[in-house]
């Protein structure tokens, strides 16, 4: 088999792993009461999502609560291939609906002193999306006037294309007042990753094998694994009037070394196995255990709270994330696996994902013991044309509305929160070895549920 089409193989194995770290695989944040306003809280960061947002805001409480909380999300995209191939015909393809559920817990402890610390355990990357547009030919042309019937391996996937990601962050937390004004705070991210990725790909085979379009002889990509990671964030808040407060937060890169298994499979149909000699369809390919590392995105923030009145604030946050961390990843494989006569092994590939920007506006007004509240952010894509698939449900920049409520029950409070994130329009008009054109549409609804309680 030509090296090319080797590294073609291989090139879509590491685009099914890169794809679930774009701008939509970064869940909107922590806590029901700060994603309400838009996640514009790094400025304020007064509870214990603080460890999340700005784990400098640790230092100004004097409280000892105990958090738990709960995000919900319903993706929603579909997909329309920009011409039809063998298997795929033109058509409008709509992801499954799947709701997804991610809990958090944060814990403080009041010490009474200026050194404070906190643990918290919360899930910042996690979705995901599956697909069933591709259907198996069972006609093949062998000339312009001339159709042969095929058939092909029985077990071919119905989902063949899918993504799910889930990653826990356990986040040991210490924060200490500098003087009345200024806090510093410092927290630990302990990361456990969960990894699973169905892709499809059309393969061109060699001659003589060639003269097909490569979609009648597909290519299936199982990638299942789990991995462990360390990083940090880091944060200021300076209180410089009692009505304005200003946040600065880093987060550092970090790497998440994956271990796990790698199915793949190149399908070949009835008429092109009985031109190589097997009176079957054939499934050339098999299974291996490989290591891989992921790069995390870094990211630099400030944040502004501005109470207007005691009992309303109007926050500003921006986020500036380093996802040109992902330019390259290596997948190596503890042996190996034969595509008909050919070895695939290891290789490395240039993404080119960029760096993004996101603005957040929030509000929150107290009247009494219940809160409204109400929050804003429009957010950058990471991800570029070439490397664009049906399985991202970020498809394209998107703007994010918020909805909250809170309500206050002696020590225990109730935050609710409502957000829907509106993605522009997206074509995808050339083709390269790893993306697939076409136009994308998505849409995720999403919830938030949080109680705390103070002791």
């Amino acid at each position: 088999m030509k090296n090319n089409s080797i590294m073609i193989m291989l090139i879509l194995l590491i685009v099914s792993t890169g794809s679930l770290f774009g701008a939509g695989f970064a869940l909107s944040g922590q806590g029901s009461r700060a994603t309400a306003m838009g996640g514009a809280f790094r400025g304020l960061a007064d509870d214990a999502t603080a460890m999340f947002w700005n784990p400098a805001g640790l230092g100004f409480m004097n409280e000892t609560s105990a958090s738990l909380g709960g995000t919900f999300i319903l993706p929603s995209s579909n997909w329309e291939p920009t011409a039809a191939v063998p298997g795929i015909p033109s058509a409008t393809y709509e992801s499954k609906k799947k709701l997804r559920a991610f809990p958090s817990i944060f814990l403080v402890e009041d010490t009474e002193k200026p050194f404070k610390w906190g643990f918290s355990a919360y899930v910042p990357y996690g979705l995901g999306a599956t697909w069933d547009a591709y259907t198996l030919p069972t006609t093949m042309p062998t000339s312009p006037t001339t159709q042969v019937d095929i058939t092909y391996a029985a077990d071919f996937p119905e989902e063949e294309m899918m993504s799910s990601l889930a990653i826990i962050d356990a986040h040991p937390t210490v924060a200490y007042q500098i003087t009345p004004k200024l806090s510093a705070g410092l927290g630990i991210s302990l990361m456990y990753g969960m990894v699973e990725i169905q892709k499809i790909k059309p393969f061109t085979l060699p001659a003589p094998l060639n003269t097909m379009n490569p979609w009648y002889s597909p290519m299936t990509i199982n990638l299942d694994g789990t991995g462990i990671g360390i990083g940090a964030n880091l944060g200021l808040l300076y209180k410089a009037t009692p009505a304005l407060s200003i946040g600065l937060t880093g987060k550092t890169p970090s790497k998440l070394y994956m271990d796990g298994e790698a199915e793949l499979y190149l399908w070949l149909n009835s008429a092109v196995s009985g031109m190589m000699g097997s009176p079957d369809p054939i499934k050339s390919g098999g299974t291996d255990d490989i290591k891989t590392e992921i790069n995390l995105p870094g990211e630099l923030a400030v944040g502004f709270s501005y109470k207007i009145k005691p009992n309303w604030a109007l926050n500003l946050d921006y986020a500036y994330t380093l996802w040109s961390g992902l330019d390259k990843a290596t997948i190596t494989m503890d042996d190996s696996i034969m595509i008909m006569t050919s070895k695939i092994e290891e290789t490395e590939l240039n993404f080119s994902w960029k760096d993004t920007s996101r603005v957040s506006l929030g509000t929150e007004y107290w009247m009494g013991v219940n809160a409204l509240r109400a929050g804003m952010y429009f957010e950058q894509s990471a991800i570029p044309d070439e490397t664009l698939s049906p399985t991202f449900p970020d498809i394209n920049n998107k703007l994010s509305l918020n909805l909250g409520y809170g309500r206050v029950f002696g020590p225990l409070t109730l935050d609710l929160n409502g957000q829907v994130n509106l993605f522009q329009e997206r074509k995808i008009e050339t083709q390269s070895a790893d993306n697939m054109t076409g136009t994308y549409n998505a849409n995720v609804i999403s919830g938030n549920l949080g109680l705390t309680y103070k002791f």
